[in-house]
């Protein structure tokens, strides 16, 4: 009898010891694989550089996705902002020329939109910087126009580069994009989703991250050409947007730097 108790208190133990050891070992293992394996996105990062901000930064240790795959992760060339066209449509040039001939490899060039101007308008100021940068030996690689469109202005944004495509401008145009695109208006985000050559969504809003929202998981799982921009290297929302979005095509990643960067973000 005190045989069969001490077998029986054994093997006890041994049973509790294996349920508490089996599911911390797959936890731990599930956690292992998820960073360690080859799977996953390649990830192409860029700084967005408006006025007063510089292009210098590398990001990729900055990721731990990146530390932990360095051949899934590569820095492109920076977009600058070039100018602006206000709500009358006067024109402000931004660029300081010694920001893009320092840098290395093509660079991108942006113009901010604070509405729709006529596409003759931007595309002569367009092939007027593109002549000048290809007059000086600088590669560009991205034309990108920036503008905060309302969600049910979205069907006319989409005619409207399709407008300024037909300007001949060399180089196929993207955009910049928001996630309430895809909420409010789906079928008008999805048009300019055509329209355009990528739409870089912004997760952002002023300093504050916004929500990750379904709408937005979807259409990046459907569309090659939704991509993404950060404020700041936000470590942890690239890591929460993983958890939710599954795509094995390359993902571009803006990140905004601002003076702000050194506090974390809400």
């Amino acid at each position: 009898m005190a045989f069969w108790c001490r077998w029986m208190k054994k093997n006890l133990v041994l049973a509790v010891t294996l349920l508490i050891f089996i599911p911390a070992s797959g936890f731990g293992l599930f956690h292992l694989s998820k960073y360690s394996t080859s799977d996953g996105p390649n990830l192409i990062f860029h700084d967005w550089v408006w006025p007063h901000q510089m292009a210098d930064r590398e990001y990729l240790s900055e990721f731990e996705y990146c530390r932990l795959r360095p051949t899934k992760c590569e820095m492109s060339g920076p977009r600058f902002l070039v100018g602006t066209f206000d709500d009358s449509g006067h024109y402000v040039a931004h660029l300081n020329v010694k920001d893009t001939v320092n840098g290395k490899g093509p660079i991108g060039l942006v113009w901010r939109l604070e509405a729709l101007v006529p596409t003759n308008l931007i595309g002569k100021e367009i092939k007027s910087a593109l002549n000048f940068f290809s007059d000086m030996g600088v590669h560009v690689e991205f034309l990108v126009i920036d503008y905060d469109s309302p969600s049910k202005g979205l069907y006319a944004y989409a005619d409207w580069i399709d407008a300024l495509r037909s300007e001949q401008l060399q180089l196929p145009v993207s955009v910049t994009g928001l996630v309430s695109w895809s909420i409010d208006n789906p079928d008008g985000f999805e048009l300019l989703l055509g329209a355009a050559e990528a739409v870089s969504v912004q997760l952002y809003q002023g300093p504050r991250r916004v929500h990750l929202h379904d709408n937005l998981v979807l259409v990046m799982e459907r569309y090659d050409n939704v991509h993404i921009s950060l404020y700041c290297p936000d470590t942890g929302l690239l890591d929460f947007l993983f958890k939710k979005v599954r795509i094995s095509r390359p993902l571009d990643i803006g990140i905004f730097n601002s003076s702000g960067c050194n506090n974390p973000p809400a």
